[in-house]
């Protein structure tokens, strides 16, 4: 059965086909994707943009 490798929780074989490297190795399942996001991800405030890299317009 496949796991995370980060945390070893199952995941199923569809999402490992999906996810996983070529062998459906999982990196990281959903619940270590979402932690390592929060943890690494700087807010929108914090780029000076949104989310996905755009910068804000603001409009005088």
């Amino acid at each position: 059965m496949p796991e995370c490798l980060t945390c070893g929780s199952h995941v199923t074989e569809q999402f490992a086909r999906v996810f996983g490297d070529n062998r459906n190795h999982v990196r990281r399942c959903i619940e270590c994707s979402r932690a390592a996001d929060l943890d690494e991800s700087p807010s929108a405030d914090e780029r000076g943009g949104h989310r996905d890299g755009r910068e804000l317009t603001t409009w005088s």
